[in-house]
């Protein structure tokens, strides 16, 4: 998130507690002092700079763990657990076995990081190592393996596995710091690259709280904690996406949580949506833990809505603004005008844009976006 340069002053690391590089040192005889060195030339690396080298560390970086409840069933032996169906989503997009992603690029002229469409194939989109081979199956093929009928476990699993990717992601930016703060350790000292890092701090206990949540249900299948919010379009749509994400604001503009809070005891939780395009029409699945009292009239506003394009509009808002585990049909993207692909890559640039100026241009992207009118 892009946060003032007044608010990001309060944070730094302390001296005398362990360095974000994960050396085991103190902050203060590790990439304290290693960035005080003159051995780079620090100028060619503003935060901007520095912004595009973490988001490379990221792609190089994975991590390996298994979100199983029950450990003691736990093989340990990792894979790469698709949050997006392989065989079922990702096949109704693919072409040639491949759909569209958005990866992010460093243009040197203006020094600013871009989005820009790239293919990958489909057995390694959407995958990360979030889960050992048995929890893998037993969890998921509830909803991989049986027709979607709407039930609650159903939506239980659905929002737990976009849960589950996202809190992956979070463990894995943590070590992608770490190995951006060993080459260049003058970085703890970016006010930029520290916001970003705080940021994932507060995001990993709330996420660590969610994961006790589902697990509570999970043993006392009390499935109806959760409520969701199903729609069935008559069409299939050109993308697909799983997220957990923390929204501001519900469809009618009116506040939900303050999702810039950097209070550590202030725990934000998060929504969980699925899209999820079939044959010839496109599920909607949003839900949210019913304890969320924030997200009480948020789930009111989508129940209760009529205007299509007004949900379309703030669904691809909350994708573009929040999430990044979204690919597109070739078929699409192939057949679409290039001022249409800029709208759609400057919009997901949203919140992380590393400027106010480029945050707002991508902002602007983000209001005109419709993804649901991009069908195939």
């Amino acid at each position: 998130m892009f946060t003032t340069h007044q608010q990001l002053k309060k944070y730094k690391f302390e001296p005398y507690k362990p360095c974000p590089c994960e050396s085991g040192k103190n902050y203060k005889f590790c990439c304290y002092t290693k960035g005080k060195e003159k051995n780079i030339d620090t100028t060619k690396y503003n935060s901007k700079r520095l912004y595009f080298e973490s988001h490379k560390h990221f792609k190089d970086t994975d991590f390996k763990m298994c979100l199983g409840f029950d450990k003691e069933e736990c093989d340990y032996g990792f894979i790469e657990a698709h949050s997006l169906q392989n065989n079922g989503v990702l096949n109704q997009i693919a072409t040639d076995n491949h759909v569209y992603y958005l990866d992010m690029n460093f243009d040197e002229r203006t020094t600013l990081p871009k989005l820009e469409f790239k293919l990958k194939g489909k057995n390694q989109a959407s995958t990360f190592y979030g889960f050992c081979k048995h929890h893998d199956e037993k969890y998921f093929s509830k909803i991989e393996d049986v027709d979607y009928q709407n039930t609650e476990e159903q939506n239980f699993w659905f929002a737990f596995r976009a849960h589950c990717f996202e809190a992956h992601r979070k463990h894995r930016l943590k070590k992608s710091y770490a190995q951006l703060f060993k080459k260049y350790p003058f970085a703890t000292r970016d006010l930029q690259i520290l916001g970003m890092y705080k940021n994932n701090e507060l995001n990993l206990k709330d996420v660590d709280i969610e994961y006790r949540r589902f697990k509570n249900v999970y043993e006392s299948k009390n499935f109806d904690a959760i409520e969701s919010f199903v729609k069935v379009l008559p069409f299939k749509v050109g993308f697909t996406a799983t997220t957990a994400v923390a929204v501001n604001v519900d469809l009618n503009g009116n506040k939900t949580i303050d999702i810039y809070d950097y209070d550590e005891k202030l725990f934000v939780p998060s929504v969980y949506i699925s899209i999820i395009p079939k044959d010839d029409s496109t599920l909607i699945i949003v839900s949210r833990f019913k304890e969320d009292s924030c997200y009480e009239g948020f789930m009111k506003a989508l129940k209760s809505n009529t205007d299509d394009n007004l949900l379309f509009s703030y669904l691809s808002f909350c994708l573009a603004e929040f999430s990044e585990n979204i690919y597109f049909s070739p078929q699409l993207i192939d057949s679409i005008s290039e001022a249409e692909k800029n709208i759609i890559s400057t919009a997901f640039m949203g919140i992380i844009s590393p400027t106010p100026e480029l945050r707002m241009k991508n902002m602007l992207s983000t209001f005109r976006l419709n993804l649901f009118n991009y069908t195939i």
